[in-house]
């Protein structure tokens, strides 16, 4: 068997109570061959997990068949129900997860199942930032930080929850802040490849093309009533600058719902602290300082100080 007909899991998303329900499998030495390291009804030691560390693999594979069942493993861990689990094996899980089913259905461009499936991840996510003993840092160290809009969506959507979270909104609110934060960037699901992924500046046309993403992802959902306003804001007002500055229609301050406001701190820090095709992420001490300078005048100043105080604190160098 070799490695390339397989597909590879991380390490970090393996715990020492629970079965993954897939036969796991290792690289035999650096070459593409593949063996079999666990059966799929044993959980891994903790020997095993600190000899896979010290050697350093991050990876272990399973088979194309058993996709399902290691989704459904991950789905478990994320939801807290295993309390022998660390908070950073949770949170490798919940991210796993959440790319493997968003980029599915962004790839789709299907509408409904994209919605469905942001309430579900939601959910999971929730039961995670929301724990007592959750540290954002565990969730930080697990994320990917490139320019796939599943990925980005998908950060602002956790950045989002940790920030509603710390803002005092409930265990409900904050789900649905997820669910919205999964959904913001709907309508670039509608821009050609060719305009997100462009190494160098955008012209004009181009940059109109980008501008137009929250109207576009708005209308796929506005006639829906399985979203709340305050969701729909946040697709259609992420964009929307305190000072009237924003796009796509320039409101001001009272005019942006709160989530929406809320939605444009995390989203401004997760876009320039990831890889972009025309530029390498901005360093941590840098970002903070842009919020800053936005503060106020382009960006509500409560929810920028909770969020800087969130990854100052919480956060890795």
């Amino acid at each position: 068997m070799f490695v390339t007909d397989l597909i590879a899991i991380s390490v970090s998303t393996l715990s020492t109570s629970s079965p993954v329900g897939a036969d796991l499998y290792c690289r035999v030495d650096n070459s593409d061959r593949a063996q079999l390291f666990r059966g799929a009804n044993y959980p891994m030691a903790s020997e095993d997990l600190n000899r896979l560390k010290s050697r350093g693999v991050n990876q272990l594979y399973i088979e194309r068949e058993s996709r399902a069942q290691y989704q459904e493993y991950l789905r478990e861990l994320a939801s807290g129900d295993d309390d022998s689990a660390t908070n950073e094996q949770r949170s490798a899980a919940l991210n796993e997860v959440v790319l493997d089913v968003l980029a599915t259905n962004f790839k789709g461009k299907d509408t409904d199942n994209t919605v469905d499936a942001a309430a579900e991840l939601s959910g999971i996510a929730a039961s995670l930032v929301t724990r007592e003993d959750f540290a954002a840092g565990d969730l930080f160290r697990v994320l990917n930080h490139d320019y796939a809009t599943f990925t980005h969506s998908a950060n602002v959507a956790y950045y989002a929850g940790m920030l509603a979270t710390n803002l005092g909104f409930s265990p409900a609110d904050v789900e649905l802040v997820i669910a919205g934060g999964l959904l913001h960037d709907l309508g670039k699901l509608q821009i050609p490849d060719a305009i997100l992924t462009k190494p160098g500046r955008l012209d004009e046309s181009e940059f109109r093309a980008i501008q137009k993403h929250p109207l576009t992802g708005f209308r796929q959902v506005a006639e829906r009533s399985d979203l709340t306003e305050a969701q729909l804001m946040m697709v259609y007002q992420h964009h929307e600058r305190c000072d009237g500055g924003g796009y796509p229609v320039g409101c001001t301050a009272d005019e942006i719902h709160p989530w929406a406001k809320l939605c444009a701190v995390v989203d401004i820090y997760e876009a320039v602290t990831s890889q972009r095709p025309y530029r390498k992420p901005m360093p941590r001490s840098q970002a903070i300082e842009l919020l800053e300078r936005q503060s106020g005048d382009a960006l509500d100043p409560e929810m920028v100080k909770c969020w800087i105080s969130i990854i100052q604190t919480t956060m890795p160098t």
